[in-house]
């Protein structure tokens, strides 16, 4: 008797599932969806802040005639600080038609900002502020570092990037989203 009544009830989970849809989900944290299609800004350490809004195929950004190229990193790692000579002189050599931006994944304050970009001779801003994990929940996170996107300059999605990168491979799709 007690197997028959074994038996039915693991027939019944089978058959019928674990389903919650009696209970009311659209409230619980852990099933509630992000709303990131709201404008957002990331508070740069050059004073200005870069306003940006997601959409379906990337982002709307306020720079305008330029490709955006934002780079994730952290003060802390080393192929993070090895690859910014590199965005260096992309910026520099395309000054006129990329906007490259850092991204600090670590919580850093202004001062830290500056003086990273000051030992580092960075020539583009740094987004830092806790503000910076809302982009990239929007992005649905960033595995590891460093690692950037490149995006059109009409703030349509072009190419990532995880890991070093050859700066010949980083040029050439610059060129290409630039024309």
């Amino acid at each position: 008797m007690k197997f028959k009544i074994f038996l039915a009830a693991v027939l019944l989970t089978v058959f019928t599932g674990c389903d919650r849809s009696s209970n009311d989900q659209s409230t619980s944290p852990s099933t509630m969806q992000a709303d990131y299609s709201k404008p957002f800004k990331l508070p740069l350490n050059d004073g200005t802040e870069l306003k940006m809004q997601k959409r379906d195929d990337g982002y709307n950004i306020d720079i305008k005639d330029k490709a955006i190229f934002l780079n994730f990193f952290a003060t802390w790692c080393p192929p993070c600080k090895v690859e910014i000579p590199y965005l260096v002189s992309l910026q520099d050599k395309f000054k006129d038609k990329l906007q490259i931006i850092g991204v600090s994944i670590d919580e850093i304050s202004l001062e830290q900002a500056n003086e990273f970009k000051e030992l580092l001779n960075i020539n583009y801003p740094i987004a830092y502020t806790k503000a910076n994990e809302y982009l990239i929940s929007s992005l649905g996170g960033v595995v590891g570092i460093p690692f950037s996107i490149l995006y059109y300059p009409n703030g349509k999605f072009a190419a990532s990037y995880s890991g070093l990168v050859p700066i010949e491979m980083l040029e050439n799709d610059i060129k290409k989203v630039i024309k």
